[in-house]
């Protein structure tokens, strides 16, 4: 029998609380995973952690019946002092301990997380893996989580990274808790059968809805914008899981009730403001879009840890729809801080008159800090945000197309209204990838000519991003 995760274990324990199992059959939602960049800093951060405590052992066996007896012998030897990994199985349930510190017979245990934010979900991975410790027969008196802190800067000490949080009350409350429960979720995990799964409001953000739920319905309650629970269970109450069957009267506000109507009439919306808004635009326009990148370990000096550092640009200038008559482009160099540059070769780029024009409000936000961390160059770039004229938050208010599915991202939006126009044919296709490869840029990562391909790349993504708008907004002037 597979020994019972720490993920399966809260999962089944949600199950208890809300009557509902998934069809996979390991009683688990599938959470998203992180792209490979964000695991390795998340490795790095864990490592960095470990040499605060230059006396502990690492537990490095992969499967988990040896790392245990390891973990077990290391625990029962009065001279080992630190653990790092250390694997525990008790009853089926099995979990890893991040750092393991001995105290007489007694163990503090670290939880250590690559996030600058305490979270409550702590709680409860900290309560699952002290609770089966001390099912294994050892003590847990204490229990902290070790955080990035805020306050780091490139070139600091390694203690310097961490602040630690102490959450033992809490934890030893739910500790209590899930052992009060803890035979109902071992006969509930160790069922010869999968379940029948029904529908819950949680259903909404699991990664396998579309598998499980929601296989074979076009357009589920789900795409319903903001839905709220109160809505959902009064569509649920009258057997309501497709948008084509919501009755006219409905609980529905007057946005989602907007989209009902598209659906159900297969027609899009256009609002009797639509015209006079994209009227409003000033010409040339200007179709602007940054991308940034965000890690946990600063690449530069004087960046705390997480800071958004924006990479490069893109701009499209057009002397009327779809009429381009320039375009601009700028990367930094990845070996440096390049925001001061970035930001004066924006300013010169933008220089002028004309609307610029945008998809979401992370362009405002990113001229904001250039501004704050530049102010002799503030009083141009702060005339930028004044132009700024957001696409998406256009299309939102004032158009619906029953092909959005409820959500009017970029890379929604393009298919249905510009179906001829992909990103699929590009390498690096989407923000994540581009924070990415970036990052790697800036480790020192790739050899030369695979560095500079890869540049290439990044700059053929981010003119894709600003060549969308300009298609996205030549399309919405002709449904005028």
């Amino acid at each position: 029998m597979q020994n019972v995760s720490k993920e399966i274990f809260l999962n089944s324990l949600e199950c208890l609380t809300l009557g509902w199992l998934t069809r996979s059959g390991q009683f688990q939602k599938t959470r998203a995973m992180g792209n490979m960049f964000r695991m390795e800093q998340g490795i790095k951060v864990g490592r960095i952690a470990q040499k605060l405590y230059p006396e502990g052992i690492l537990v490095d066996e992969q499967d988990m019946e040896s790392a245990s007896m390891k973990t077990k012998s290391l625990m029962n030897n009065p001279k080992i002092s630190t653990i790092f990994e250390g694997a525990f199985i008790s009853d089926g349930f099995s979990t890893r301990a991040d750092i393991l510190k001995r105290k007489d017979n007694n163990w503090h245990m670290i939880e250590v997380k690559s996030g600058v934010k305490d979270k409550a979900d702590f709680i409860n991975d900290m309560a699952y893996t002290t609770m089966v410790i001390e099912l294994s027969g050892f003590n847990v008196y204490k229990d902290t989580v070790m955080l990035i802190s805020k306050d780091f800067r490139s070139g600091m000490k390694n203690e310097s990274l961490f602040i630690e949080i102490d959450h033992t009350g809490d934890v030893f409350d739910r500790v209590y808790e899930f052992k009060r429960v803890f035979k109902q979720i071992k006969k509930l995990t160790k069922m010869p059968e999968k379940p029948d799964p029904f529908l819950q409001f949680e259903c909404r953000r699991c990664q396998i809805f579309k598998e499980c739920m929601g296989k074979g319905i076009d357009n589920h309650i789900f795409d319903i914008p903001r839905l709220s629970k109160s809505t959902f269970d009064e569509l649920i109450e009258s057997n309501i899981i497709c948008i084509e069957d919501i009755p006219d009267e409905s609980p529905l506000i007057q946005s989602q009730d907007i989209v009902r109507v598209c659906v159900q009439t297969k027609k899009p919306f256009v609002s009797d403001d639509l015209k006079e808004i994209l009227e409003s635009i000033l010409w040339p326009a200007y179709y602007l879009d940054f991308e940034a990148v965000t890690t946990a370990i600063p690449l530069y000096p004087n960046i705390a840890p997480y800071d958004q550092i924006p990479t490069q640009y893109s701009i499209h200038k057009c002397s009327k729809p779809d009429f381009i008559t320039d375009h601009f482009e700028y990367l930094a160099d990845p070996r440096k801080d390049c925001r001061r540059e970035l930001a004066k070769n924006l300013n010169n780029d933008l220089k002028g008159e004309g609307s610029i024009i945008v998809y979401s409000n992370f362009e405002k936000r990113i001229i904001t800090g250039l501004s704050r961390l530049c102010p002799d160059l503030s009083e141009e770039l702060d005339l930028l945000v004044d132009r700024l004229i957001d696409l998406e938050a256009i299309i939102r208010k004032n158009f619906y197309h029953p092909d959005f599915k409820g959500s009017t991202s970029i890379k929604r939006t393009l298919p249905v209204l510009v179906p001829d126009m992909s990103y699929n044919g590009l390498e690096i296709s989407d923000g994540d990838s581009a924070m990415a490869v970036f990052a790697y840029l800036a480790l020192d990562k790739y050899e030369y000519e695979k560095a500079e391909a890869i540049k290439k790349r990044l700059l053929d993504y981010c003119k894709q991003d600003t060549l969308a708008m300009v298609k996205l907004h030549k399309r919405l002037i002709e449904y005028l």
